[in-house]
């Protein structure tokens, strides 16, 4: 009955309304059907990263009445108080919007961004309850960023005068780790992996003194559940954090996902790491569906050099820096230049910036339509939006996971000790999800990706995240390049 009803509102809505998107009925009928057998689904669509998407949600929810949670960005949530909630009251939908709540006459939908949400502990102790979950393809960030917790210099005091002398034997514990951190430091890195010895130290300080704040009793809880741990360094005003996350991220709100009835929405055109993700947890899905957006999809033109170096290759960043000069001779469109390496990037900024002045930009949105942008992967995902779809991408290294990274370090040594296949099942999967993210909107003008690092030919692993980039024709050689 939903499905019928739902279908009845929605082609009522679009009446009025301009929404170019072929599928938008056969979405409209799997939410229904999703909210109304209460399965566990899984859509993948590039669609999402548009408004498109909507409507055929939201009154899927405004008729099933049962209170429900709808996660999204902020962006969406403006978008929806501000330019769709007078036109589904048009349709005779009869409700009050208060505080991103939408309150009907027998139930409410609320609108929340996942990080409101996980900050919300009765949010977190939900069950059975009805949720829309978009943007999922970020989940594992997401809980990272949570769950992350970083203690400072100032949180070692407090500003009361019964402190005083607690105060000052902490300041003696943090300036004694200070000087010992600091002798440990190795020249260009900034982060200071702790021994087990060290570990055990902050395991029994914190456990003794957790009376002292809310944080020090979260960094003693974290500790006791062996939480990844370590420094990082700062040169400027030298001091030192202490930063604590959990190994494993999605075992910390195992129980939130397993006592609810979810719809998932990733904004991937086909999303692989979110099922073995969960699958890895005991947590099913019972259904998955891919829907083509709203563009007509064409083939990203692939360009692989032959012969290109390894990154361990001590040639390497010479090599690359001369192959992305001739790569931009004559090019007039915007081109991006793409890597989480700091130093590859700046470099490579630096250097292109002695030939062509003001056109090259570091993580900056562009004014000009040829600019030259160099930028990390996650810089671009987060901000490409605001930006017009680039002619071609280069990318002199693939976003594999750095081991120079201590939570990295952590999490491949504890992999090790399980047994576990540390690269397929930890940096290749995020890799992915990187390079699909950052990619995508080459689909839209056919534009041409260049991968010059040597292990995307030289690797399986390489050819397998190649294989992945759909649609795409290869094309053998570049003008002036070869």
């Amino acid at each position: 009955m939903l499905e019928i009803l739902s279908h009845q509102y929605l082609k009522n809505f679009l009446r009025y309304q301009t929404i170019n998107w072929e599928h938008i009925y056969s979405f409209g009928r799997i939410i229904s059907k999703s909210i109304e057998n209460d399965s566990t689904y899984l859509i993948n669509s590039e669609i999402f990263s548009t408004d498109d998407w909507l409507p055929p949600i939201l009154i899927s929810l405004f008729l099933k009445e049962e209170d429900s949670t709808f996660i999204l960005s902020e962006e969406k949530i403006q978008f929806i108080s501000q330019c769709l909630i007078n036109k589904f009251k048009n349709l005779g939908f009869n409700f009050i919007l208060k505080n991103n709540v939408i309150l009907l006459a027998n139930h409410k939908v609320r609108l929340i961004t996942i990080q409101d949400l996980l900050n919300d502990p009765n949010s977190l102790n939900l069950k059975n309850h009805r949720i829309v979950y978009s943007g999922i393809e970020g989940i594992k960030q997401d809980l990272n960023n949570h769950f992350r917790i970083s203690l400072i210099k100032k949180d070692w005091t407090k500003n009361f005068k019964e402190f005083e002398s607690i105060n000052q034997n902490f300041i003696k514990v943090y300036d004694s780790l200070k000087k010992k951190f600091f002798m440990r430091r190795v020249l260009g890195n900034c982060y200071i992996n702790l021994d087990e010895k060290e570990i055990s130290f902050f395991s029994n300080f914190f456990q003794e003194n957790s009376f002292f704040s809310d944080k020090f009793l979260s960094v003693n809880k974290a500790l006791s559940q062996g939480w990844a741990c370590w420094v990082k360094l700062n040169d400027k005003n030298l001091d030192w954090k202490l930063y604590l996350q959990p190994i494993d991220e999605l075992s910390q709100s195992k129980e939130f996902f397993s006592n609810n009835k979810f719809v998932f929405l990733s904004s991937l055109r086909k999303d692989n790491f979110f099922q073995m993700y969960f699958k890895k947890h005991s947590l099913d899905i019972d259904l998955v569906i891919n829907f083509k957006s709203n563009f007509e999809e064409k083939k990203i033109s692939l360009y692989i050099p032959s012969k290109q170096l390894l990154p361990n290759n001590p040639l390497f960043t010479n090599s690359i820096l001369d192959k992305c000069k001739k790569l931009l001779l004559f090019r007039k469109d915007l081109t991006l230049f793409l890597s989480d390496d700091i130093n590859l990037k700046i470099n490579l900024a630096t250097e292109l910036a002695s030939i062509y002045g003001k056109r090259v930009l570091l993580e900056r949105i562009p004014s000009r339509s040829n600019n030259i942008l160099c930028s990390s992967y996650d810089w671009w995902i987060i901000n490409s939006d605001l930006i017009q779809i680039p002619k071609q991408i280069i990318i002199p290294l693939l976003p594999i996971p750095s081991m120079s990274e201590p939570i990295n370090a952590i999490i491949v040594s504890y992999n090790k000790k399980l047994s576990q296949d540390w690269f397929r099942d930890f940096f290749l999967p995020q890799a992915r999800i990187k390079l699909e993210r950052s990619i995508s909107p080459l689909r839209r003008n056919s534009g041409k990706l260049i991968i010059l690092d040597g292990r995307v030919n030289k690797r399986y692993w390489g050819r397998l995240l190649l294989q992945d980039i759909q649609p795409s024709k290869q094309i053998n050689y570049m003008l002036p390049f070869d």
